[in-house]
C-alpha cells in the first residue's frame, strides 16, 4: 500500500504552518520506514483531483490518500479518485468546518487528527450524491441557504464566533432582512413540486448546512434526504431557523418538507446559487443521484452499529484492512 497525503495550505489550520503539517508527516513516516509515501501541497484550486488521479492511475497496488484541509480538500480528493478500484480516502480535518464528522460525533473529531489512526484504520464504504458531474459526501444546498452558509463562515471566521451563533446571524440576514426566494421545480422519482421556496437542502449525511442536522439522512442507507424550505412569516422566522439548526424541522411541517429520494433533479428560470459540499456553483438545472457504497472511506472512529446491521443492499461492510506491509504488527 501507499500513502498519499494531499495538503491544501489555504485550508483555516494550515495557513502559515504547511512546513509544520509537511515536518509532522515525515517525522511519523520516518519512524515507520516499511511505509511508502509522498507528500503534495496544492498549488491552485482543483489541484488536489488533478494530481491524485494521476498518482493513484499510475500505482500498481493501493494508495490510501490523506486529505489535510477541509472540506473543499476533501471535496477535491474525493472527485479526483472515484470510482478508481485501487485508492482509499482519508480526512485529517483541519479546516473551517469538518460536516462529514459530526456522522461519527463531534467528541471523536480527535480520532481522525492522528496519522497513526488514519493509516492503521478500517475502511467503510459510504455513499455519495452525483451531482451533476461532482460527487457530493455530505450535502448539497441551493438557494438562501447556500449564501447563508457562506456568510456564516465569514462571520466565524472573520469575528471568532461560535459556528451555531454566526450561522443563526447569517440566516436571519437572508431569510428575514433580505429574503431570497425563488421559483424551483422540483422532480422525485415519485413526486414533483413547482413553486416558490426560500431553500433547498439536499443531505447524505446527518449533519451540515446551516449549522444544520438532517436527522433522517444516514451515510450508507442508498437514499438522499430532500428538505425544502417554504417562506414563512417573519415574525416566526427565528424560532424556525433554530429548530431547524437543532434537527427539529419536523415542528414546522407547514415550512419545512422532508422526503427520502434516489434521484432527483431541481430546476429554476435563473441560475441557483449551489453548495457542494461547501464549494459553490452555479446552473439552472442539476440532476442528483445516489451512488451507494461508492467510496471506501478511513474511518478510526466508533461506528454506530445501525450502520453496519442494515439490510444486505442498504448495509456497510467493514472491509478487511490489509497489514500485509506490517510485520508483527510493529505499528500497534
Amino acid at each position: 500500500m501507499k500513502h498519499l497525503c494531499i495538503i491544501n495550505p489555504m485550508a483555516g489550520q494550515i495557513k502559515g504552518r504547511v512546513h509544520d503539517v509537511e515536518e509532522n508527516i515525515q517525522n511519523f513516516f520516518s519512524g515507520n520506514p516499511k511505509m511508502s509515501y509522498s507528500i503534495h501541497v496544492t498549488r491552485w484550486k482543483r489541484d488536489a483531483s488533478g494530481y491524485t488521479l494521476r498518482y493513484v492511475n499510475n500505482a500498481s497496488e493501493v494508495v490510501r490518500v490523506y486529505a489535510f484541509g477541509g472540506g473543499g480538500t476533501l471535496f477535491e480528493v474525493i472527485n479526483g479518485v472515484i470510482g478508481l478500484p485501487n485508492v482509499q480516502v482519508a480526512y485529517f480535518p483541519l479546516g473551517r468546518n469538518d460536516d462529514l464528522l459530526t456522522v461519527f460525533g463531534k467528541d471523536q473529531k480527535e480520532a481522525f487528527k492522528s496519522m497513526r489512526n488514519l493509516s492503521l484504520s478500517p475502511v467503510i464504504s459510504i455513499d455519495t450524491i452525483l451531482a451533476g458531474n461532482h460527487y457530493v459526501v455530505t450535502s448539497a444546498l441551493i438557494g438562501a441557504e447556500t449564501v447563508a452558509y457562506q456568510l456564516g463562515l465569514e462571520l466565524s471566521e472573520r469575528y471568532k464566533l461560535p459556528m451555531k451563533i454566526s450561522y443563526l446571524l447569517a440566516g436571519i440576514y437572508y431569510f428575514i432582512l433580505n429574503p431570497r426566494i425563488r421559483h424551483y421545480r422540483i422532480e422525485m422519482e415519485y413526486s414533483e413540486f413547482d413553486g416558490d421556496f426560500a431553500g433547498v437542502f439536499i443531505a447524505n449525511a446527518s449533519g451540515s448546512g446551516l449549522g444544520s442536522t438532517a436527522p433522517d439522512a444516514v451515510i450508507n442507507d442508498g437514499f438522499m434526504d430532500l428538505y425544502m424550505i417554504r417562506p414563512a412569516p417573519k415574525n416566526i422566522i427565528i424560532n424556525l431557523i433554530r429548530d431547524y439548526q437543532s434537527g427539529q424541522y419536523a415542528k414546522w411541517p407547514e415550512y419545512i418538507a422532508h422526503y427520502r429520494c434516489k434521484k432527483l433533479r431541481i430546476t429554476s428560470p435563473a441560475d441557483m446559487t449551489i453548495s457542494l459540499d461547501g464549494e459553490i456553483f452555479y446552473e439552472n438545472e442539476l440532476n442528483f443521484e445516489i451512488r451507494p457504497a461508492s467510496l471506501d472511506f478511513v474511518c478510526p472512529a466508533t461506528i454506530d452499529e445501525a450502520l453496519l446491521s442494515r439490510k444486505p443492499e442498504e448495509r456497510t461492510e467493514l472491509k478487511d484492512f490489509q497489514l500485509s506491509e506490517f510485520i508483527n504488527g510493529e505499528l500497534l
